[in-house]
């Protein structure tokens, strides 16, 4: 990311520099003066930097640099925004569509990309070559009949028809005799429907309410109830989508880039519903261009749909791994997960998670079990019910409490006790749990004292970003420090963590939703290492990075003062002493002679 030249303490250097400069430029006027930008020189024409610049300028250089192909895809062949490349446009109405956009598209002022460099932008899109050609041109078309699904399919997507055909919904008969459903055998028809037109357009979309029809209980804990989430979020929004595309500076963030990265994973739950659906368009229309969405495939991939693999660890491992929430990475590197690894193939994972008898528990088996006080067990797809930290940045709210005390939370730990309860006693059970929450808040502690740092330079307005060089490819949008909660909102969002940020407000960023959400996730996993060097070490690392970085910008704006003083307070003391000497001088010329010289004369 492209740092500005006009940050606080670059900017307050520059200022003091060009005040030192300008008390000796005018004897520098008489030598040669500069080459003006992008003039040739021997040296750069040796190095090739000239032609380096040129290709710098080009249209197709620009369509990246200012952010187009974050919507409108690589070569502009489209995305969430329509395919631009080979455009029919006008200069002018294209010019106007970006100045003045309709639909979702975001406006880009002149301060992101001129209209100069729109000119060039729009040359070369019409020049964009066609995009290669389809491996299969002759499509079904209209409506077709469901029985000549698979023999089309089977030799065109083998793995499909296969997975399908060997799955719980392929085999007719019931296969679980724990769910009565409707119908005993489906078809690829059930969940696509039999218009071949329209399943192209969509894509194949099969919302998550199309597989609630024949799994009411499981849709109304996973999805309705925010089972997989947790829970509603801040700033009345809802589950985990709502989360990812209503927060401040998604807008400004490339969509390509969020397709990519956050929008798989957060959408395993409602990213589906209707209301970011057009039927008009056969599109979604909330922004995203995530085209292929259904939460219960997250787990039970398409078109196997198999009990035995969301069951594993594995499963879960897409979506809760890395950075900020290294769950399984804890956990495989827990008591348990070396358990798992040394004995998985010893284990029968046919049985349904209430009746599994494995010696360790999994990802599955701890977040969807529930036992109750006769100990009788079922299971439920609603996850977070025993979870009471979420997702463990309460500090980065200024929050430094114990919340496991509540009636609420304590219920959600007894339940959670209650399945440690199938190795360990209770003693050791909760002991172990108050001791990881002793350990989460020993993290936070230090993100408060941090945070407190912070505080005091946005006070002393000595963190100012600034936006006149953004980062290639972001759009200007709201700017929040770190701190802040505009609209009930914490900053522990991506697109807003890295959105045009200072050094020192990343340092604080990777310290609370990078490394101490290592540390509480490691602890609760089970984790030594995340919990002390992946986490709680690396938090410490951070906060005394923090702390020096601090102190240099304290003591580059005191060396500030004290230039300017100098700068302007030593003309006035020369002047003070020229005077001094000058009003001597005078008072001097001005006396009368003195005894020794009347005698003298």
């Amino acid at each position: 990311m492209e740092r500005s030249p006009s940050s606080p303490r670059r900017k307050r250097l520059v200022l003091t520099i060009l005040l030192v400069l300008a008390t000796g430029a005018a004897p520098l006027a008489g030598q040669a003066a500069a080459p003006p930008p992008g003039a040739s020189t021997p040296l750069l024409d040796a190095l090739g930097v000239q032609e380096a610049g040129e290709a710098r300028d080009s249209g197709e250089w620009l369509y990246t640099a200012r952010g187009c192909l974050g919507c409108h895809g690589a070569s502009g062949y489209g995305g969430v925004g329509p395919e631009v490349a080979r455009t029919p446009l006008p200069f002018a109405a294209f010019l106007d569509q970006v100045r003045h956009p309709r639909d979702l598209m975001p406006p880009f002022p002149e301060e992101s990309v001129s209209d100069e460099e729109l000119r060039r932008i729009h040359r070369y899109l019409q020049n964009v070559p066609a995009p290669p050609p389809r491996i299969r041109t002759e499509l079904p078309e209209g409506e077709l009949d469901p029985a000549g699904c698979a023999d089309c399919h089977r030799d065109l997507h083998a793995t499909v028809v296969r997975q399908f055909e060997s799955s719980a919904m392929g085999i007719a008969g019931t296969q679980n005799p724990r769910v009565e459903h409707p119908q005993k055998l489906l078809t690829c028809a059930d969940c696509h429907g039999i218009d071949h037109d329209r399943i192209v357009a969509t894509e194949g979309r099969v919302p998550e309410a199309t597989c609630g029809q024949c799994h009411p209980v499981i849709f109304q804990e996973h999805v309705l109830e925010a089972g997989h989430s947790y829970g509603p979020g801040p700033g009345d929004l809802g589950i985990n989508w709502e989360r990812n595309i209503g927060v401040p500076n998604y807008a400004q963030m490339p969509r390509k880039v969020m397709e990519m990265g956050c929008d798989p994973c957060h959408a395993q739950a409602g990213a589906t519903d209707s209301r970011y659906w057009s039927e008009e368009q056969l599109d979604y229309v909330d922004g995203s261009s995530l085209q292929i969405r259904n939460g219960c495939i997250a787990c039970h991939t398409r078109h196997a749909f198999s009990l035995e693999e969301a069951r594993k660890p594995e499963a879960c491992y897409t979506c809760h791994m890395g950075p900020d929430h290294p769950n399984y990475e804890a956990y495989m590197s827990s008591k348990h997960g070396s358990l798992y690894a040394a004995h998985e193939d010893e284990w029968d994972w046919s049985t349904p998670l209430p009746e599994a008898e494995w010696d360790a528990p999994t990802c599955a088996y701890c977040h969807m079990v529930y036992v109750d006080s006769a100990g009788g067990r079922r299971s439920s797809h609603y996850m977070t019910g025993k979870v009471i930290w979420g997702m463990g940045t309460q500090a980065a709210e200024g929050q430094l409490e114990d919340i496991t005390v509540t009636p609420e939370n304590e219920a959600k730990r007894e339940e959670m006790v209650r399945v440690c309860m199938d190795c360990h006693s209770e003693g050791k059970a909760r002991g172990y749990l108050k001791s990881a929450d002793a350990h989460k808040l020993a993290g936070d502690a230090l993100v408060v004292q941090a945070r407190d740092i912070l505080v005091g330079l946005y006070d002393d307005g000595l963190i100012e970003p600034s936006h006149e060089w953004r980062a290639a490819g972001l759009l200007p949008g709201p700017r929040f420090t770190a701190i802040e909660l505009p609209t009930e909102f914490a900053h522990h969002w991506p697109a807003g963590l890295y959105f045009d940020v200072t050094s020192i407000e990343k340092e604080y960023f990777d310290m609370f939703f990078f490394s101490n959400l290592k540390s509480y996730k490691g602890a609760f996993h089970m984790s030594p290492d995340y919990s002390w060097w992946y986490g709680y070490a690396e938090v410490l690392g951070h906060l005394a990075r923090l702390r020096d970085e601090a102190q240099d910008l304290r003591a580059a704006e005191a060396t500030r003062k004290r230039t300017l003083f100098m700068i302007f307070t030593g003309p006035l003391m020369v002047l003070a002493v020229l005077g001094g000497a000058y009003l001597t001088w005078r008072w001097w010329k001005g006396r009368g002679p003195g005894p020794a010289e009347a005698i003298g004369g």
